[in-house]
């Protein structure tokens, strides 16, 4: 009789990490652009939302490249076609040096460039163009791994014939 592999194997953290980022970076993106239709208290709150959606995305963006990382050296042996899994490698850290460089600049906006409207209003477009460019990775990059999973099998237990684990 087969045994039901444990569920906090590995190559499953980066699935528990993963969708942190996904939801997180696009998300400050959408609340970033939102924010463009507001003024005051609205803007602000819309602003800080944005901003702690990215800095906590970045977060986790990295410790999802990371866990990535670990479940890569179990799956790639299973996989049909591991170059999938090398492009959504470097997607996410495409992903990661993307946002990384908006948190820069944002943090840029809210020290030394405070006080400087013109240069601080351009910095900000930047953001939101990064953020958007950002998002559309974050797409792709959920797509490669999607197709990992669905279409390959990586990190997937496979029952056998009768599923008599289960029993």
């Amino acid at each position: 009789m087969n045994e039901i592999p444990e569920i906090w194997r590995t190559e499953l953290w980066h699935p528990m990490i993963v969708h942190f980022p996904i939801v997180l970076l696009p998300g400050a993106a959408v609340l970033c652009l939102v924010s463009l239709f507001f003024t005051g208290d609205h803007q602000s709150f819309l602003k800080k939302a944005s901003r702690l959606s990215l800095w906590l995305g970045v977060v986790t963006a990295w410790i999802a490249i990371y866990t990535g990382s670990l479940a890569d050296a179990i799956v790639v042996r299973e996989l049909c076609d591991p170059t999938v899994l090398e492009d959504h490698e470097n997607a996410a850290y495409t992903i990661g040096i993307i946002f990384t460089v908006a948190v820069f600049l944002d943090f840029a906006t809210l020290s030394f460039l405070k006080n400087r409207l013109p240069v601080k209003k351009i910095v900000e477009w930047g953001i939101i163009v990064l953020l958007l460019i950002g998002s559309g990775y974050v797409g792709y990059t959920a797509h490669l791994g999607a197709t990992l999973v669905y279409q390959q099998g990586a990190a997937v237990y496979v029952p056998s014939e009768g599923c008599s684990e289960f029993e």
